[in-house]
């Protein structure tokens, strides 16, 4: 098979999508948050909010009523809001939740100072 550089647009295609059928779920989730990290950090790339979403692990929805709500960061465009590498960061840290000691845990240090 020839590179595929070096096919026409109309070979392309079908070269294409036997590629991408061929990759599991995993395999390409992987290559697709690989080529967005990549992206990202060339520092000139802002995503959608539906691109954003996806590299989030989150809805559209849950990240625009976090911007219009919550205060999570983005770039204003006009109307238009565009999230770069420093917004998704800052929304994650927004949304990290700290650890919490399980049930166990709990009562084994409540028996220890009973004793």
């Amino acid at each position: 098979m020839p590179l595929p550089h070096t096919l026409t647009e109309a070979e392309r295609d079908p070269a294409v999508k036997a590629v991408l059928d061929a990759l599991s779920d995993s395999e390409m989730r992987e290559i697709i948050v690989e080529a967005a990290a990549r992206a990202l950090n060339n520092g000139n790339t802002t995503l959608t909010p539906k691109e954003a979403a996806k590299a989030l692990g989150c809805g559209e929805r849950f990240l625009l009523d976090g911007c219009n709500k919550y205060g999570f960061p983005y770039i204003g465009l006009g109307k238009a809001k565009r999230f770069g590498p420093q917004e998704l960061r800052a929304i994650q840290d927004m949304c990290r939740v700290p650890a919490q000691p399980s049930r166990l845990a709990k009562a084994r240090s409540a028996a220890r100072r009973k004793k």
